[in-house]
């Protein structure tokens, strides 16, 4: 419950300081931190790596966008539609890829996240192909237009602080302890009675549900669509934020999703080469800081304390 609160407190003290930078970094860090979080559940707890999780994000923006636009839909609506569209698929998609491992498994989510942004840019008639769409109607509350990002940020935080506390009751149930042992070893698992296929489908079902829902609620907060956004080095910046969050770690994700969004305004005047930076970074901190810079910082505080009391022993 502190955490709740000390999140909220945080963010209602942005929204009065009147900063728009920061309310617009606000609004960045809970849109990704959606679909981190369903990544997280994915490969940090299931042991299942996804390298086309910005297919999921880009489908349900996309999605909810078209359905509100073409048909009419109420946006609130058309968000729910989009994320049941993206679950039904990612069913699909499991029941595929996960009868491969390893490496087989990442390189078969690349080429789906890379056939997602083909369709995206190549689909004209339906996605605007790179010009994009414009003109995607935004969210309303009673009839008052959400536009601003202050107006925005409360419910795009409320589903971001819901999907954490649902995660965490996830993690911590019963079925958690399936999930873990599913990540710790299939073999075991199956031994033990639990329907491995099924599960794993099941959090990746899941973990698409939040990115959706996350592509959505970006669609109409920008009111316009472009493939780029949607491309495989968005998926590698998610990777990113769950390596530097802590892989099992559900609190982690937002850290994570902070420290590589700070870092992102860092790099933009390297401009499309930030990926190199952010490639190298992840590979850094998988080989250096597996459990991620948190947990780092947690080791090395005990130790400086330590040397310290050592050296005023001496």
């Amino acid at each position: 419950m502190k955490r709740y609160l000390s999140i909220a407190v945080v963010l209602a003290a942005i929204c009065l300081s009147g900063s728009d930078y920061l309310i617009n970094l606000a609004v960045v860090v809970g849109l990704y931190s959606l679909p981190a979080l369903g990544l997280a559940l994915l490969w940090g707890y299931t042991g299942q790596i996804s390298l086309g999780h910005a297919a999921f994000y880009g489908l349900g923006a996309y999605g909810s966008a078209l359905l509100s636009m073409r048909l009419g839909i109420s946006p609130w609506l058309s968000i729910l539609i989009a994320m049941a569209l993206v679950g039904v698929i990612c069913k699909g998609i499991g029941w595929l890829v996960f009868r491969l491992h390893g490496h087989l498994l990442a390189m078969a989510t690349l080429g789906m996240g890379i056939i997602v942004h083909i369709g995206l840019v190549e689909m004209h008639w339906l996605t605007g192909g790179p010009n994009g769409l414009i003109g995607v109607p935004p969210l309303s509350f009673f009839g008052w237009e959400l536009i601003s990002s202050t107006q925005v940020l409360p419910f795009i935080w409320l589903a971001c602080l819901l999907a954490l506390h649902c995660s965490e009751n996830l993690i911590r149930s019963g079925k958690g302890l399936a999930i873990r042992t599913v990540g710790e070893s299939e073999m075991a698992a199956t031994s033990l009675g639990v329907n491995v296929s099924g599960l794993k489908q099941a959090i990746l079902v899941l973990s698409g549900l939040f990115a959706a829902a996350s592509g959505a609620l970006y669609a109409h907060y920008i009111g316009y669509l472009s493939p780029g956004p949607f491309d495989v080095g968005f998926s590698i910046k998610l990777l990113l934020m769950v390596a530097i969050g802590g892989f099992a770690q559900i609190w982690g994700v937002v850290f994570g999703v902070l420290f590589v969004t700070v870092l992102g305004e860092l790099l933009k005047p390297l401009g499309g080469y930030d990926i190199v930076v952010f490639g190298v970074l992840l590979v850094g901190v998988i080989l250096y800081c597996p459990n991620g810079l948190l947990q780092l910082a947690a080791v090395r505080m005990p130790i400086k304390k330590m040397l310290a009391a050592r050296g005023g022993e001496s």
